[in-house]
């Protein structure tokens, strides 16, 4: 039973780092503020920092990265009859929590435009550095205040990575 112990840790993880995510996000849009994802940002790279030191980005900051552009891909298709929806989350980015992240986010906004646009989007990891995940984490609460009325809960509805490597919806 040594696998299924694996798993069941693995999900244990993905939901921690869900949560953490949750928590940056509502934050994020209760606080407008943008310290709450670099926050978040910092616990993930200081987990990664004692399960893989050697690397640069670890497999805490994956899995965020992965279920953040995961809720991203999931909004994008469940808002794609609103051609607005982009614009309107940049605005609350900039309305909330200023110009420069609203800067920011933008390039990593094409994520909620297209799937192209999203494999773009991580083509910008490199030159955001430090403010990459943060730009996901506003994107995904402006998303939530614009479209939600605030409900982070609607993030825990949306099929994340946790489903897919439980075998859940849209998993193996």
């Amino acid at each position: 039973m040594p696998r299924e112990r694996d798993r069941r840790e693995v999900d244990l993880a993905v939901e921690a780092i869900g949560d953490l995510l949750i928590k940056a996000v509502q934050a994020t849009v209760t606080d407008r503020e943008p310290d709450p994802a670099r926050e978040c940002v910092a616990e993930f790279v200081a987990i990664d920092d004692r399960v893989a030191p050697d690397d640069d980005g670890g497999p805490t900051e994956l899995m965020a990265t992965l279920t953040l552009v995961q809720w991203l891909s999931a909004a994008r298709e469940e808002l794609s009859d609103r051609p607005g929806r982009v614009d309107g989350v940049l605005a609350w980015i900039e309305d909330a929590l200023g110009r420069r992240y609203r800067a920011r986010a933008r390039y990593t906004a094409g994520t909620l435009e297209s799937e192209a646009g999203a494999r773009e989007s991580m083509e910008y990891a490199r030159a955001l550095q430090e403010d990459f995940l943060p730009s996901l984490i506003w994107l995904v609460a402006g998303v939530v205040a614009v479209h939600r009325d605030g409900d982070v809960e609607w993030l825990r509805r949306l099929a994340g990575p946790e489903h897919m490597l439980s075998g859940g919806p849209g998993g193996a």
